[in-house]
């Protein structure tokens, strides 16, 4: 099983609709923020981590929002790139402590 599930994906975008498209995107963003964290923490990240989950939702909420930009499109708030910055560096903290 993932870090999130579609349900907390639809909850967390508040998607109140459910039709096929949207099924396959929230799918695929899911996959997708799971291979970013493969990427960023290494393979054997903590998913039982609450802020692992939260990084995961804001990189899922994050490409679905902008999803329709186009080259160079910067639309990413500052504190949150500094949010998921931090995330990443304490998840990583805390795996090297536990080898």
């Amino acid at each position: 099983m993932g870090v999130v599930t579609r349900e907390e994906v639809y909850d967390y975008l508040a998607i109140d609709f459910e039709d096929a498209a949207t099924e396959r995107t929230v799918d695929r963003l899911i996959k997708t923020s799971e291979r970013y964290l493969e990427g960023s923490l290494g393979l054997n990240y903590p998913a039982h981590d609450e802020r692992v989950k939260e990084l995961a939702l804001l990189v899922i909420s994050d490409l679905y929002d902008n999803r329709n930009l186009t080259g160079g499109t910067d639309k990413l708030s500052n504190s949150v790139r500094k949010l998921v910055a931090d995330f990443e560096l304490q998840i990583r903290l805390d795996m090297r402590s536990e080898d």
